[in-house]
C-alpha cells in the first residue's frame, strides 16, 4: 500500500518537457505502450465508491510482457493535487489475473491505450503522457509528499499551468459515452 500523491498537467506538446528532463540529468525508467483495463462489480459500486480496479499490461518495442499490474485506488481526498491511497501487485501471467476477476464477478467496464514515457527526476517520478482519441498529452509528477511534486513541477517549468483534477478514467468515459467503441476501448 501506498499513497499516491500527484499532479496531472496538460501541455499542448511533451517536447519541451522532455527536453527539460534531459537537460536536469533525470533517469530514464521506460517508454511504454500501456493497455489499462478497468474492472467493476456488476452493481458499480467501485465506481461510485470513487474507487478504481485496474489491471495495466505493457507492450514494450511492440512486444506485449506477459506480466502486469494489477491496481486498486480509493477516492481521492480533498486538495490541491491528487491524494488517495493505491495498491499495486505485479501479476504474471495477466491473463490469469484478468480470468480470476471475472470468476470473482468483476467485469471489465472500460480500456483504454497509453502512451509513456517515464523518468525519475530528484524523489519524483515524471510520466509523459499521450491519451488516443485527441484527449491530450499531459504531465504527470508523482512523489513522496506535496512539496517534493511542488518542486519538480517547478524545475521542469510548468509550475504556471493548472493542474488537471479530472482523472484518465472520468475522460476516457466520458468519452465513450459521447462515442461509443467497440468493447468499450479507446486505441491509438
Amino acid at each position: 500500500m501506498g499513497r499516491e500523491i500527484e499532479i496531472k498537467l496538460p501541455v499542448p506538446d511533451t517536447a519541451p518537457t522532455l527536453r527539460r528532463l534531459l537537460a536536469l540529468q533525470a533517469r530514464e525508467i521506460e517508454q511504454v505502450l500501456e493497455t489499462n483495463l478497468f474492472f467493476d462489480r456488476p452493481d458499480a459500486s467501485l465506481r461510485a465508491g470513487h474507487g478504481a480496479l485496474r489491471v495495466r499490461l505493457f507492450d514494450r518495442g511492440g512486444k506485449r510482457d506477459s506480466a502486469g499490474l494489477l491496481t486498486y485506488k480509493t477516492g481521492a481526498r480533498g486538495g490541491a493535487m491528487h491524494n488517495r491511497e493505491s495498491y499495486d501487485v505485479t501479476i504474471d501471467p495477466a491473463a490469469e489475473c484478468i480470468d480470476l476477476l471475472n470468476a470473482l464477478g468483476y467485469r471489465q467496464t472500460l480500456g483504454f491505450e497509453k502512451r509513456r514515457h517515464s523518468f525519475h527526476l530528484d524523489d519524483c517520478r515524471v510520466e509523459l503522457d499521450e491519451l488516443p482519441a485527441g484527449l491530450g498529452r499531459y504531465v504527470e509528477v508523482e512523489g513522496p509528499d506535496e512539496e517534493a511534486v511542488k518542486k519538480v513541477t517547478e524545475k521542469l517549468g510548468l509550475g504556471a499551468i493548472a493542474n488537471q483534477k479530472t482523472t484518465y478514467l472520468a475522460m476516457i468515459s466520458e468519452t465513450l459515452r459521447a462515442c461509443p467503441q467497440p468493447e468499450n476501448m479507446l486505441k491509438f
